[in-house]
């Protein structure tokens, strides 16, 4: 694991992980099994990449999608929801409501961390990926909406810590939140 150390790794290390997230989108949009093995391994690797580049709480939030990746297989087992399900306003405005509790509260937490970088953003990012996330695995639609406005927040964060397959990554998730919404591709 000494190469782990090494900022060196991240050559490969970050296009790999960024192809692979990038296989499970498109695997999700088609609804693939097999996208969630791609997700757990991809993930991996960036919770790593994070955390060398002090991203606390997305390193964090990258081992959380490990986690979700298997729970995301084990979950369409069964079946793929066709159509996908629709979820009241309601629970999405308090969904919302509590997202924007637990960005103060960890944005407030990981200032206080010296070896945190980018703590606004930081968990901007994972606090929404992590409500997002929750959407997505309920297989309700407007989980897109979601990700397109975190993404375009991840595109800074990764670009500004100088993670750039990383933000190319998130600029190509918010054009895939976005077939995800308006269905507009005809070969996803």
């Amino acid at each position: 694991m000494h190469f782990l150390g090494h900022p060196k790794w991240h050559r490969w290390g970050e296009p790999f992980a960024a192809g692979l997230n990038l296989l499970y989108t498109i695997g999700y949009l088609q609804g693939l099994e097999i996208s969630f093995l791609c997700a757990g391994i991809g993930s991996i690797v960036f919770a790593l990449i994070c955390w060398q580049r002090a991203l606390i709480a997305e390193s964090a939030l990258w081992v959380f999608y490990v986690g979700m990746a298997v729970y995301g297989y084990w979950v369409v087992q069964e079946s793929w929801p066709d159509p996908l399900p629709i979820a009241r306003f309601e629970l999405h405005a308090i969904s919302i409501a509590i997202g924007i509790v637990l960005w103060i509260v960890l944005a407030y937490l990981l200032s206080k961390f010296k070896r945190a970088e980018l703590p606004r953003l930081d968990a901007f990012t994972t606090v929404g990926s992590l409500i997002a996330t929750y959407w997505m695995l309920q297989f309700v639609q407007a989980n897109w909406l979601y990700w397109m406005v975190i993404n375009v927040v991840a595109i800074a964060l990764y670009w500004r810590r100088g993670l750039y397959w990383g933000a190319g990554l998130y600029g190509l998730y918010t054009l895939l939140a976005m077939e995800g919404w308006f269905d507009w591709l005809p070969w996803i």
